[in-house]
């Protein structure tokens, strides 16, 4: 998020300016904690500069730290040379610093808004663990490790004074800068706060100071007029006295005026604010939590102002009614409507000045609403006026209740509607929508269980049922406006082209289509269905279209059966191989290829041996399960190109399409040889068979192919004949043995 306060496109000496700005604010500050060091060196003192860079930082991109570092760097160098400290000794230290305030910053970013950072308590807290606990642990850290040449007491106490110093300068001064806005100080001294602010800060400073001098355990004491201080001011005022206090204490402590710690036990002089830090942190956190409150308070307030202001001039009437039917409240408009005055239309109810033959109704949905079993109503009711008259009014109610869903009170919005009931223009208008309505409603009413889509006249969607909105995986929502087109994806068959324009449709042409070219309806992530589509006008009373209406029925399991009945007529139901009417139907196919492009096939017949035994000792379950693997076993030597069928029995029928008996044959000699050595192991027994076959070329178109089935089942007859377990190739009315296999 960009945090940047200034606009990216601001000349570069205001660039500098703001530089040099923070050079000469953080030389100042420098001087004045390295002053603090050097007049006594054991102090813990406050290291200022690394709070007010943290803050200028998180206001600024990135881009723009280098210049800024560069500026802090050499404001506090400038400071060192001022006091004539050596630079190279406390070059590491300044670094240090710069790491700090960048690391805490950068992390700092990420985490917190960029308006009003600390706008809660939630986000004081991410302030507090990044900026006041995990950036000073880091530079502690470094520093640690850059000083382990010197004695563990030095170390400590440095490492301890290094971490408070940082940690309650950034607790008590990073907060001003991000809870500061634009105009706070304008604020400050046009509303006569500043005066309160003053004194507030002279008594808080005064009280602290007694506690210091005078009591025991002070920093106890000094608790008391910081709570009241979070409690009163708002935080940016707290947070400023917090600071002053904190510099006020670091001041007393580092002069030679007074000891702080007068009453206190001896304590390490390297926790010497830590006291201060444990006073700083509960008061900081009540001041947020102030804040939250007032901001909470602030906003309800102007809720309730809102509230007032939109009922009191609203341009319809409006009026808050007691849970027995009380006026509480009307507005102008309800009152000039009704002809009441606001003080005597509180003595009444709604019953007094409904017409009893409304007053049913609305008493009925009233009692709804009570009762939890509607949220609102609106209906059209007629009041009477307090001159006598009656007027047509459409009342919307919804009621408010408390924490424990008790009523507390109605609200209701009157609009006058007696202009519409007594035109006749008005009437015409809502015969037409209520024409339209009724229309579009019994056409949905009609395909209730399908799926319902209508249009306006430039087809773009105007509502979905839910079954269409199941269908075509789109929301009506989403549907809403869009082309019917870009929503309904229906094809002639699954690959066919999808139907743009449904208007010119022909619903009786498409319910004589083919199972390969009937609708498919592709769905959004919802797959595919098999659907009958019909197109219905929407026309106006002048005849005039104003859409259409798309009633998707849903036969997917319809046509499914279908296409189970037709694979069941086409396949041997055991096996799963053709069928001898498939099968024939294919070699026609081959047929009209050799006519055409004259290529050649062969056809084979196969007869298993021995098959009637293993049936006959093992049972039909062992001969199903047989002919099952003899099927997977065929089909799993054939070309994918083939076509294997069951002829019926034992018996199969081979195609072997564009091959001649020189490639045919090995092929059909392999197949034969693998039936030879199959065995079939059934219920603790050993089955084998075997085959025999018959194989035919197919070159001559002219030749039927029950001629051609004749050709190889008298092939298949000799190599059973022959002593089976062999190939038998038979040519046109020639017939060659070949050698049996074993």
């Amino acid at each position: 998020m960009d945090k940047n306060l200034y606009q990216s496109s601001s000349p570069l000496p205001i660039n500098w300016l703001r530089a040099l700005t923070l050079a000469i604010a953080l030389c100042g500050l420098a001087l004045l904690c390295l002053s603090i060091i050097h007049h006594d060196s054991s102090l813990a003192a406050l290291w200022l500069p690394t709070s007010v860079l943290m803050t200028v930082l998180f206001y600024h991109r990135y881009r723009e730290w280098p210049g800024l570092l560069l500026a802090a760097a050499c404001g506090i160098f400038g400071a060192h040379t001022l006091l004539g400290t050596p630079l190279l000794r406390d070059a590491p230290y300044v670094l240090n610093n710069l790491l700090e305030a960048s690391v805490g910053a950068a992390l700092l970013r990420k985490v917190l808004p960029g308006k009003d950072p600390l706008d809660g308590l939630t986000n004081w807290l991410k302030f507090l663990v990044i900026a006041v606990l995990l950036a000073p642990l880091l530079s502690t850290l470094v520093l640690v490790l850059c000083n382990l040449n010197r004695s563990s007491a030095a170390l400590h106490l440095q490492a301890t004074t290094w971490y408070l110093s940082e940690a309650v300068a950034i607790l008590v001064l990073t907060p001003i800068g991000m809870v500061y806005q634009h105009g706070d100080k304008t604020r400050l001294q046009a509303s006569g706060r500043l005066t309160e602010f003053l004194l507030t800060l002279g008594v808080t400073l005064f009280s602290c100071f007694l506690a210091l001098k005078w009591l025991p355990f002070p920093f106890a004491f000094i608790t008391l007029p910081l709570l009241w201080v979070a409690l009163r001011m708002p935080r940016l005022e707290a947070f400023m006295i917090f600071f002053a206090t904190t510099v006020m204490v670091g001041l007393l402590q580092a002069s030679v005026f007074m000891n702080v710690y007068p009453n206190m036990l001896k304590i390490w002089q390297g926790l010497l604010f830590a006291p201060l830090l444990l006073v700083l942190l509960p008061v900081s956190a009540m001041s947020m939590a102030m804040h939250s409150l007032r901001v909470e308070r602030s906003n309800i307030t102007e809720s309730e102002n809102r509230f007032r202001n939109a009922m009191e001039y609203s341009a319809i009437g409006m009026a808050l009614v007691s849970p027995e039917g009380k006026f509480l409240q009307g507005n102008k408009a309800l009152c000039t409507l009704l002809g009441y005055d606001p003080d005597y239309l509180q003595t009444l109810s709604f019953q007094d000045i409904t017409h009893p033959e409304d007053l049913h109704s609305d008493l009925y949905s009233l009692q709804q609403l009570l009762d939890g079993v509607i949220e609102d109503y609106t209906l059209e009711k007629r009041y009477l006026c307090h001159n006598g008259k009656m007027v047509w009014a459409q009342l919307a109610v919804s009621l408010v209740r408390d924490d424990n869903d008790r009523p507390l009170y109605f609200i209701a919005q009157v609009k006058d509607i007696s202009a519409l009931k007594k035109t006749e223009k008005s009437n015409l208008l809502l015969s037409e929508a209520l024409h339209e309505e009724k229309e579009l409603l019994q056409i949905t009413l009609n395909a209730i269980n399908d799926a319902v889509i209508s249009t306006d006249k430039a087809m773009n969607i105007t509502f979905m049922n839910p079954v269409a909105e199941k269908m075509t995986g789109w929301s009506e929502q989403q549907a809403q406006g869009q082309p019917v087109s870009h929503i309904v994806h229906i094809s002639n068959g699954v690959d066919g082209p999808l139907i743009s324009d449904f208007t010119p449709f022909d619903t009786k042409e498409n319910q004589h289509t083919s199972l390969d070219q009937s609708l498919i309806l592709h769905g959004n992530n919802t797959g595919l269905f098999d659907v009958q589509l019909a197109v219905s006008p929407l026309k106006t009373l002048a005849d005039q279209p104003i859409g259409i209406v798309l009633v998707l029925q849903n036969v997917s399991k319809s046509r499914e059966l279908m296409r189970q009945l037709s694979y069941s007529a086409s396949h041997d139901l055991l096996t799963g191989l053709s069928n001898r009417g498939s099968f024939e139907k294919s070699l026609k196919s081959a047929l009209l290829l050799t006519q055409i492009e004259h290529q050649t096939h062969c056809l084979a017949f196969i007869d298993l041996d021995r098959f009637k035994l293993v049936n006959d000792s093992a049972g039909h379950a062992a001969g199903d399960e047989l002919l099952r693997e003899i099927s997977q076993l065929m089909l799993e030597n054939l070309r994918n190109s083939d076509s294997l069928a069951r002829l019926g029995g034992d018996e199969f029928a081979i195609l072997l399409f564009n091959c001649d008996i020189k490639r045919g044959l090995p092929i059909l000699q392999n197949i034969i040889e693998k039936i030879n050595a199959y065995t079939l192991f059934w219920d603790n027994h050993v089955y084998g068979i075997g085959a025999s076959a018959g194989i035919t070329l197919m070159n001559n178109g002219q030749i039927s192919p029950s001629e051609y089935m004749a050709q190889a089942d008298l092939a298949c007859y000799n190599a059973k004949h022959n002593g089976r377990g062999q190939v038998f190739v038979s040519e046109g009315k020639k017939y060659n043995s070949k050698r049996g296999m074993a």
